[in-house]
């Protein structure tokens, strides 16, 4: 999977220190706020973002593009689904 700096982003969250059920809380409220389509950056420091924020895509259906799993923070790129 191609790194998110390498796609742009429509929005971006910051989750700072925010781990599980508040990291997938955040990134569910901001998701509302997108059209369908719209891509939102995550940017996450907590360390079980990288299983929490996938799990959270594939639950919702909404696709995970773009990961980068050794930048700090992690990043994700998401997308709204249709």
């Amino acid at each position: 999977m191609a790194t998110s700096e390498a796609l742009p982003a429509d929005f971006t969250l910051d989750t700072g220190e925010a781990g599980c059920g508040d990291l997938v809380m955040l990134i569910f409220q901001e998701m509302k706020k997108l059209a369908p389509g719209q891509t939102l950056r995550v940017a996450a420091y907590d360390a079980a973002a990288e299983v929490d924020v996938p799990a959270w895509c594939r639950s919702s259906g909404n696709p995970l593009l773009a990961q980068d799993l050794t930048a700090q923070p992690k990043l994700f790129l998401i997308q709204k689904r249709a």
